[in-house]
């Protein structure tokens, strides 16, 4: 006489444990990715660098994985500006005559952002893209696993 064997499968069980995997993979991506776009991200005072971080979403059959900085000016610096970013045009003022900002300074020992003096210019070029954040998902993910939006 042939014997059999019923089993029950614990769904419940089973999600939860995957779910735990899922985060656990994910916290594993986000944060490596996190690193790498700190040491992608260009240096002034360290806010930009300081202010990446990733979260992880897990919902039924999808992990999401989100890597970025609350900075406004930090998608300037992913995509760049004026000449170098999406709208390929100089930049000029729209209320005044002139665009005034702090100078930009290189190297050790420059004053604070608050202590450098003032620029005024009638158009800027712009900044060019750093792509800090696109670079670090391809060198953690692999070049053919990233596609940049808009490219």
């Amino acid at each position: 006489m042939p014997t059999s064997s019923s089993y029950q499968f614990n769904h419940g069980e089973s999600d939860r444990v995957m779910a735990q995997g899922a985060v656990q993979w994910g916290n594993r991506v986000g944060r490596a990715v996190v690193n790498q776009a700190k040491k992608n991200a260009p240096v002034d005072e360290g806010r930009l660098r300081s202010s990446i971080s990733h979260t992880v979403d897990v919902r039924p059959r999808a992990v999401t994985v989100t890597v970025g900085s609350p900075l406004e000016y930090a998608a300037y610096q992913e995509e760049g500006t004026g000449i170098h970013g999406p709208r390929n045009a100089l930049i000029y003022p729209t209320t005044m005559k002139a665009l005034k900002f702090r100078a930009s300074m290189k190297g050790p020992g420059q004053p604070a952002k608050g202590k450098r003096p003032w620029v005024f210019a009638k158009y800027v070029r712009g900044v060019e893209a750093t792509h800090f954040l696109s670079r670090a998902l391809e060198t953690v993910l692999g070049q053919g696993n990233v596609r940049r939006r808009g490219r």
